[in-house]
């Protein structure tokens, strides 16, 4: 009697958890394109922080951590931070052995190749380290790297080279130039677009309000620890989504306050709508949202949206909405220029009067017919991530 083939196995090791729901959002978009394209696949998803669900808090007190650190000398910090990040790992070690054991294991996406005070280096190499005790074939995939690799986290990434390495997928150019500068190995880059590009088809249709424009509120000091070039509003604080908001008022428009979920951001939202007291008939105050699904509807029932976070600009972007990117690092830059659209991008000059100009002309525009060619590129990242299953690399 024949029996049924088993069923082609993926594991993602990502940030699906993440209180920044627009990692969600990834690991989502690609468990959809992957049952699109090959029925009855099964994923599995393993948060690289060790979270298990959302709402799964690993690390307290993140901000005021990342703030000590930051002050003590690379040789102080780096063994402190090496320490305490493979105790995380070790904790959760038999759910990623176990994981690692698939026909396929994808890493990404998200900017998970940057080197911060050691934090993916040492959970992408532990990883690393598993999935080749497991012998499965690895894809890197719509990853994000930066340039700032320390000789220790290098040494880390490296680990990912001793993998049955199919696939080296970063999410644009920038990546892959910061990949092909420090990992010394690998498969040659193949640019991946992102897969939250899928978030239409994914989450399914959403209706915009006419006249309402999504202003999504991040707390300027995870962005300027982070960044990696000018920050738009920097300096300002909170003040600076006041002043845009009071500005997208002042044009005729209402103002929908949202954020992508992490609790940095939130407690920001609470402080510009306190600012925002006068004018809180212009307001709409979301809900917190707790889960990928329910961001994306907030995005997507907008007219238009203004953000500093990537996917809340690659979401709406999905959605066909216009978009406003407010630069602080170089992947939404980048993103911005991959979709033809270096206009709808700024950072130095980012006054209220400025962004509520941009803002008019991408309303104005017709739909811009190059969209449909992203959302295919990222139809064609899925098909080259299941060919890593039987195809090795070159």
């Amino acid at each position: 009697m024949d029996t049924a083939p088993a069923p082609l196995r993926v594991t993602q090791f990502g940030l699906c958890f993440s209180p920044n729901l627009g990692d969600g959002v990834i690991a989502e978009c690609l468990a959809h394109g992957l049952r699109s394209r090959h029925p009855g696949v099964e994923v599995t998803h393993i948060d690289l922080s060790g979270r298990e669900g959302f709402g799964h808090v690993t690390v307290r007190g993140r901000r005021l951590l990342i703030a000590i650190l930051d002050r003590l000398p690379r040789a102080v910090r780096q063994p402190l931070a090496e320490r305490k990040l493979q105790s995380m790992v070790d904790r959760v070690a038999a759910q990623w052995h176990a994981a690692a054991r698939a026909d396929l294991v994808v890493i990404g996406g998200g900017q998970v190749l940057s080197d911060a005070n050691l934090n993916f280096p040492v959970k992408v190499g532990r990883a690393a380290r598993m999935i080749a005790e497991a012998g499965t074939p690895l894809a890197l995939y719509a990853v994000g790297a930066s340039r700032n690799w320390t000789p220790r986290g290098r040494d880390w990434f490296r680990e990912l080279l001793a993998c049955d390495l199919r696939l080296v997928g970063p999410r644009d150019i920038a990546s892959a130039e910061a990949w092909t500068a420090q990992a010394g190995g690998g498969p040659a880059p193949e640019v991946i677009a992102d897969p939250g590009l899928l978030a239409a088809d994914c989450y399914g249709p959403v209706a915009a309000k006419v006249g309402v424009v999504g202003l999504c509120v991040t707390d300027f000091g995870l962005l300027e620890h982070h960044a990696d070039g000018a920050v738009a509003g920097a300096g300002s604080g909170v003040r600076f989504y006041e002043a845009v908001a009071r500005a997208l008022i002042a044009s005729g428009r209402n103002v929908r306050l949202f954020t992508n979920g992490a609790a940095e951001d939130r407690a920001a939202r609470v402080r510009v709508v306190a600012a925002l007291a006068d004018v809180a008939d212009r307001l709409e105050l979301p809900p917190d949202a707790e889960r990928p699904a329910e961001l994306v509807a907030q995005i997507a029932g907008c007219e238009a949206v203004v953000a500093h976070r990537l996917h809340a600009c690659i979401v709406a972007y999905s959605y066909g909405r216009a978009v406003i990117g407010l630069g602080w690092d170089r992947k939404l830059q980048s993103f911005f220029e991959m979709t033809g659209r270096p206009d709808g991008f700024i950072a130095e000059g980012a006054t209220p009067a400025r962004i509520v100009e941009m803002l008019e002309a991408a309303l104005a525009a017709e739909r811009d017919p190059r969209q449909d060619g992203m959302i295919a590129r990222a139809w064609a990242g899925i098909d080259r991530l299941l060919a890593c299953v039987s195809v090795p690399a070159k």
